[in-house]
């Protein structure tokens, strides 16, 4: 357990500098940046009118908040802009160590599993990407991750804590309503020991027990509606009358619909990487073919930077056979359940929203349901290297440590700024 929590400490830590490493770079807003920086100008009142306030209305307001916070303590600069996700993305490893602790708590694997799935997302590209621009993407990400670290809590009253957090992933970035649902669902899910001698051999049965679902929704609402009132209505100048008007005008740009738009996506393109986008920039006088590009600057001299939107193909890769196999699981295996759960769930949500609005989908709205995917791949692995017979154990051991060298290439290839 010591060398555990120091595996982690040193992780943290890792993660932290590579975040922080010439975070300021590039010096002008990327991606979409340029409309979450402005907008935390206007949370600070650096506006013509001076008012502290909020002018879009396509997303609730805590993310942008938080951004605000690293700007008023760090200034109006590009490391200022992104201080409040190098926070929030170092904090995500250590959450993301106590949810895998806790989902295979008791599991023979968990030896492997646990320090496995953290090193996995500690160094997963889709998620560091997001740890190092002004965007509100790892904010919903790190309060998903600690409301279902409490909705796996085996107390009612602290699961109940998952409500608040899932509420502020919500308020964070309103994609979090496809995860949180089918999570909350999941929550609600009670395993009971069969009856003996109503059928042969042992088992569980599982109900779903809707007193506390309603319970962890409605407190999620609550929770939702009371933060959302207190940051527009009592800290900044409010634009909309009321928090109903509020929340229509933010429920319109799901009706947004533009095909031609760059880096859109269609959900089967995700598990291919498709379309790769990126922003990059090179030193005065290189010459660099930016639509060739596809590795960042540590391989390709003269770039300055090059951030690219894309999952870890080391982990990309088994997404789709490793969640079949959690899927036909699920019914026997509590850690299969939950992981497909929190995978399917996301999934389906986001073809039942594409499906209905035709909205802008993009590649990197696969973000919340990787989790998932990373602890699956984890237990596969976790369960291979558990093994009494010795050969077996040495053959794993050796995949996997050639699986983590090949983890920690895909990462390097896109680190986006020199390191001299």
């Amino acid at each position: 357990m010591r060398r555990e929590a120091l595996f982690i400490a040193a992780l943290t830590l890792v993660g932290f500098a590579l975040r922080l490493y010439k975070a300021e770079i590039p010096e002008r807003p990327i991606g979409d940046e340029v409309y979450y920086v402005p907008e935390a100008r206007n949370v600070l009142g650096l506006n013509e009118e001076g008012v502290p306030k909020l002018t879009r209305m396509g997303h609730p307001p805590l993310a942008i908040f938080i951004i605000s916070l690293g700007m008023q303590v760090l200034g109006d600069n590009s490391l200022g802009w992104r201080i409040g996700s190098i926070i929030a993305g170092t904090l995500a490893i250590p959450l993301f160590y106590l949810l895998a602790r806790r989902i295979f708590h008791g599991r023979k694997e968990s030896i492997y599993s646990v320090p496995l799935s953290s090193f996995l997302f500690a160094f997963e590209t889709m998620q560091f990407y997001f740890s190092r621009v002004a965007r509100l993407d790892i904010f919903m990400l790190v309060f998903l991750l600690a409301g279902a670290y409490f909705l796996l809590d085996e107390k009612p009253r602290r699961k109940l804590l998952s409500a608040a957090f899932f509420a502020l992933a919500f308020l964070a970035k309103e994609a979090a309503a496809i995860v949180i649902l089918p999570l909350l669902i999941y929550g609600a899910l009670v395993e009971i020991e069969r009856p003996k001698g109503k059928k042969k051999g042992k088992g569980i049965q599982i109900r779903f027990n809707w007193r506390l679902f309603l319970q962890l929704t409605s407190l999620t609402g609550v929770v939702t509606l009371v933060v959302w009132y207190v940051i527009e209505w009592v800290l900044l100048t409010p634009t909309k009358a009321n928090i109903i008007e509020r929340v229509l005008a933010m429920m319109t740009a799901l009706a947004i619909s533009n095909p031609g738009a760059v880096g859109r996506s269609e959900i089967w393109q995700w598990f291919f990487n498709y379309p790769l986008t990126k922003a990059a920039g090179a030193y005065p006088g290189v010459n660099i073919e930016f639509p060739r590009l596809v590795m960042g600057p540590l391989v390709t001299p003269g770039l300055k930077y090059a951030y690219f939107i894309q999952v870890s193909w080391t982990v990309l890769i088994f997404m789709l056979p490793v969640m079949i196999w959690m899927i036909y699981l699920s019914r026997r295996d509590r850690v299969a359940r939950f992981t497909a759960f929190f995978w399917l769930g996301g999934l389906l949500g986001w073809i039942v929203v594409n499906s209905v609005y035709r909205a802008l989908i993009y590649l990197f709205y696969i973000l919340t349901i990787l989790p998932p995917v990373i602890l699956a791949i984890s237990l596969f692995v976790g369960g291979k290297l558990y093994t009494e017979q010795k050969t077996r154990q040495v053959k794993w051991t050796a995949i996997t440590l050639l699986y983590a060298a090949l983890h920690l290439v895909n990462f390097f290839l896109l680190y986006p700024v020199a390191i001299s």
